[in-house]
């Protein structure tokens, strides 16, 4: 390797890249640097109230109300894999910069939550009265 080359390879290694700056651009384009870190409440709030989220706690909630095994099995498993997924994902260098820029809170509280509600439909599907159907 020439001395022409190195030195670009040093230089470019100076300049700012786009992956390096400005992670939370991409994974949280709503998130405003001005309001702070997002805490661990907030990163409940924000998985807990998206889509798959929502879906999820609503499942959770016929499921808790309507005790049913078939029901229970088919419910515990994506919220399970839901929690599975959000420990997997924080594992990225993406997650990782994106909690040191602080667009991304702590994740273990949510997935205890989950766990815990998936623990809760699965005693309930199978834990029914002995006189329901």
């Amino acid at each position: 390797m020439g001395p022409l080359r190195g030195r670009l390879i040093a230089l470019l290694t100076l300049l700012p890249m786009p992956a390096m700056a400005g992670v939370c651009a991409e994974t949280r384009p709503d998130w405003i640097a001005a309001e702070g870190k997002v805490g661990v409440l907030g990163e409940a709030v924000y998985v807990l109230t998206s889509p798959v989220g929502m879906v999820l706690l609503g499942l959770a909630l016929l499921a808790l109300i309507w005790p049913r095994r078939w029901l229970a099995v088919i419910v515990a498993l994506p919220v399970l894999a839901l929690a599975g997924l959000l420990v997997l994902s924080r594992q990225a260098e993406v997650a990782v910069q994106a909690m040191a820029e602080g667009c991304i809170g702590g994740i273990w509280p949510v997935v205890v939550l989950l766990v815990v509600i998936a623990a809760a439909v699965l005693v309930r599907g199978f834990n029914r009265s002995r006189g329901a159907p």
